[in-house]
């Protein structure tokens, strides 16, 4: 049974229905990919959206979790999430297997505009890749728009997605630590290097994972002319505005205090870098 619930923002239909489990994959340490059956969200969904996902029945875990899009298929009616196992939730949706069903929530949230040409540039720490992998996909699609990938971590096997990440950008620069990728060098410092020796046109950059990362990207925009987006993470009990529990501060001169409460499941995840107050 599928519930809807219109949002009147022109975004798409958010429904609270059920899934099912197609496959359930270890990644590397505590980090897996699930695949999940759900024909009408899977059509509906944009990069830059997420789900809300439930998978128990326990009474002591009352609320579902806040999952971003790893890729979305909708040929396939498909839904994929890349997860960190962190606490009791995650560790639940570990357990689930193959043919299990699952509670969900959405598309919920504001999916990204992408630019009709030029390059885009993908900034991506740790888990942070998750919710870039959706954006690499739908961007290699379109003819004439380019996508290069910059991932970092605390150490090799945690550079998640880079293989996927591989069939879709023209490029993936990693950088690690431990010293492996680049020295650990900062994934801005790659970002401007790569802009200023190859002339690259970058015209959008989408980063998640380092709210660092984020802070980095404010004074490249206006050098190098693009214009830096952030998933912004948050605590979210309802995914659906009502609970409040996930605002953040955005930036609004017109306003008494020079800035607004914006809800993150509702006006984001997804927010202009230099709009965030950081």
């Amino acid at each position: 049974m599928k519930f809807y619930y219109d949002n009147k923002r022109g975004q798409s239909v958010m429904m609270f229905t059920k899934g099912t489990i197609v496959a359930q994959r270890v990644v590397s340490d505590q980090y897996h990919l699930l695949t999940i059956e759900q024909p009408d969200i899977a059509k509906q969904a944009r990069p830059g959206q997420f789900i809300m996902l439930k998978a128990w029945e326990r009474i002591d875990l009352l609320l579902p979790r806040p999952f971003s899009l790893y890729r979305i298929l909708p040929e396939r009616g498909q839904l994929q999430i890349l997860y960190q196992v962190r606490g009791q939730g995650t560790a639940e949706i570990a357990r689930r297997v193959p043919g299990e069903k699952v509670e969900l929530t959405g598309p919920a949230g504001n999916g990204i505009v992408l630019p009709e040409e030029g390059a885009i540039a993908l900034l991506g720490r740790g888990i942070g890749a998750a919710p870039l992998m959706a954006i690499a996909e739908t961007a290699a699609a379109r003819k004439g728009l380019a996508v290069y990938t910059f991932l970092s971590a605390r150490k090799t096997e945690l550079l998640l997605g880079r293989e996927d990440f591989a069939l879709y950008a023209s490029r993936v620069t990693l950088a690690t630590d431990d010293g492996h990728h680049n020295e650990g060098r900062l994934l801005t410092a790659l970002l401007a290097e790569m802009i200023a020796r190859e002339g690259i046109a970058i015209r959008s950059v989408y980063t998640c994972g380092s709210r660092r990362l984020a802070r980095g990207l404010l004074p490249m925009q206006a050098r190098y002319g693009f214009t830096a987006y952030i998933f912004l993470e948050e605590t979210m009990a309802c995914g659906i505005g009502s609970c409040k529990g996930c605002v953040c501060k955005v930036r609004e001169p017109g306003s008494p205090a020079g800035f607004v409460y914006k809800k993150v499941c509702q006006d984001g995840p997804v927010f202009p870098v230099d709009k965030v107050v950081w």
